[in-house]
């Protein structure tokens, strides 16, 4: 879906610039694009989510290109990985879909600020509807378990809800300074990658795949919520098929939107107080 969704950009005359955790996947991606359209301007730069260090690297490396950024797509989608630890001792799953895009915001805000009007989409799911928060607080241990209170598919529907409440959250504060945020929801089991990580999701996702979207049309919200003339200036909302509906009850949460935002500031602070500028 990111790359549909980078290629649609980009033969539209956008200057598209893929991050990408593999180099030689993305130059790949950036030929496939230039053969469709050999003026097209797309890059690409190394961000591994899964690596704060990188994540701010990528930052930085943007910062030194000195270009405007008008709309940030945030399409992180890790699911199904057993239950691991990232390099800054994290749960996988809540590091990449949710932190490590929250730290990669914070990190380019000036430059979207700078850039006003610009938009942020960022790519949730339907499965975020299976999370009930029942009034208990979003805590660390909550939102990045042991791996004995873990389950791959919870903590992916999770993070889909932490999607949502960053996107509300992110508008909100940004909204007055020329910056939106909205939610996307691009399709059920479409063929991506998504579940490479476990066979009998790889087996399900392949069953399905005659009535489900194609990678295009699952592109389609995110591209509308990031060049919709209708959209502009218009953001904290949640769309799928193009059109507008309601999250969860919890994804309408403005206090637990606010409490997320509060604990990755703070885990964030804890882990990345000792970079260096």
């Amino acid at each position: 879906i990111g790359f549909e969704t980078a290629r649609s950009l980009a033969l539209h005359g956008a200057h598209v610039v893929l991050a990408c955790r593999d180099l030689h996947k993305g130059n790949q991606a950036v030929k496939a694009i230039r053969v469709e359209r050999a003026v097209a301007k797309v890059d690409t730069l190394q961000l591994d989510l899964a690596s704060l260090r990188s994540v701010k690297q990528f930052a930085e490396s943007f910062r030194l290109r000195e270009q405007p950024l008008h709309i940030l797509v945030l399409n992180a989608g890790l699911f199904g990985l057993p239950w691991q630890l990232t390099e800054d001792g994290l749960e996988s799953i809540f590091q990449v879909n949710h932190l490590g895009q929250f730290y990669l915001t914070q990190l380019l805000q000036d430059i979207l600020v700078k850039s006003a009007p610009a938009r942020v989409v960022v790519v949730s799911s339907e499965s975020h509807r299976f999370v009930q928060l029942k009034g208990c607080p979003l805590t660390e241990e909550w939102l990045s378990p042991s791996s004995d209170r873990a389950w791959p598919v919870e903590q992916y529907n999770k993070s889909k809800l932490c999607n949502i409440l960053f996107s509300q959250e992110l508008n909100k504060r940004l909204l007055k300074r020329g910056v939106t945020s909205n939610a996307v929801h691009p399709g059920n089991m479409m063929g991506t990658s998504l579940a490479r990580n476990w066979w009998f999701y790889r087996l399900l996702f392949l069953l399905v795949r005659p009535f489900t979207k194609s990678l295009q049309q699952g592109a389609a919200t995110s591209v509308y919520a990031a060049t919709a003339r209708e959209l502009e200036g218009i953001g904290g909302m949640y769309f799928n098929n193009c059109c507008r509906c309601l999250p969860s009850p919890d994804g309408q949460n403005d206090r637990a939107a606010t409490e997320l935002w509060e604990v990755s500031e703070r885990i964030l602070k804890a882990r990345t107080s000792k970079f260096t500028l």
